[in-house]
């Protein structure tokens, strides 16, 4: 069944339409059609609310430049930026379409976004995370295992919260996820992963849902765990580890960092991560790369060299 998608009146609209077919014969992920078309509709109803209207062929520069800047007051540098980078992809296909001979956005440059570090989970927070989910139950025997894939793995929230019990792999210690852009990737786990995971499937073997295919089940029996589940149970174990609010994504860039600072060989970290930007080797970990640079400047020891 197709995702019901919202658009903007007018051209603004029918054209998008034409985008998302475009976008799905481009076998672009679902979220990310999903992103793109609410980028435009939220643009198309700014200019179809203005006195002057104009629809995608005509806006002007200057009109997009007000609308970036309106953007920045309501919301952020950052959603302004995301918003940019939709809408500039939306005008390039409207010049490969030949609706366009140039793109309004060609002499834009996008929002400047103050980059502020992602915070690591260190080895000891992971530890004394791992700490409040020492019982028996089942809870803690899913908490303990989802903890675990996410530090050994460094998959994104999505990803892990959807893995599948056929994606799991304990005969070889393996994960398969389902990556951006419809790209899937088999991500290696540790021993003690492999046995939490292993710990967890036997209690899940006697939850009255455990026919269902989601590896990750709720405890209450409403069904698979969803990603917005896995994010409140981080909330909820972090606070109880006294270590304040940990989030999905800090297990990404823990991995990153770690596996950096300790040697690991960047085009290898690049196929665990899915990227395929090598930008994102210093976009993850960067709140520790002071750190690993001081640690260099330790060994190597230079100034101890005359």
């Amino acid at each position: 069944m197709r995702t019901p998608y919202t658009y903007a009146d007018g051209e603004w609209g029918t054209l998008a339409q034409e985008w998302r077919r475009s976008l799905e014969a481009d076998n672009k992920s679902t979220n990310t059609i999903r992103i793109y078309l609410h980028a435009v509709r939220l643009l198309g109803d700014w200019a179809n609310a203005r006195d002057e209207e104009h629809g995608p062929l005509e806006i002007p520069t200057s009109e997009l430049r007000v609308y970036m800047a309106e953007l920045i007051d309501r919301s952020s540098a950052g959603n302004a930026h995301n918003n940019f980078r939709c809408l500039r992809t939306f005008f390039n296909w409207l010049v490969d379409e030949e609706e366009l001979d140039r793109s309004p956005m060609d002499r834009m440059k996008p929002p400047q976004v103050e980059e502020v570090p992602v915070p690591i989970i260190t080895y000891d927070q992971c530890a004394t995370l791992l700490e409040t989910c020492k019982g028996k139950t089942f809870a803690d025997r899913r908490d303990t295992a989802i903890i675990r894939v996410l530090f050994d793995t460094g998959g994104r929230r999505a990803e892990v919260s959807y893995l599948g019990l056929d994606e799991i792999d304990l005969d070889i210690n393996a994960v398969r996820v389902h990556g951006k852009g419809r790209r899937d990737r088999t991500i290696p786990i540790g021993a003690k992963t492999a046995q939490a995971v292993s710990r967890y499937l036997r209690a899940r073997s006697r939850h009255p849902q455990s026919a269902l295919p989601a590896l990750w089940l709720g405890s209450t029996g409403q069904g698979a765990l969803t990603h917005a589940g896995v994010k409140a149970m981080l909330i909820r174990r972090g606070h109880e580890a006294g270590i304040g609010h940990i989030h999905p994504h800090m297990f990404r860039h823990s991995l990153a960092h770690y596996w950096q600072s300790e040697g690991g060989n960047q085009d290898d970290l690049m196929r665990i991560m899915g990227w395929k930007s090598r930008e994102m080797l210093g976009r993850y970990g960067a709140s520790a790369a002071v750190e690993r640079a001081h640690a260099t400047a330790r060994a190597l020891r230079i100034g101890d060299r005359v």
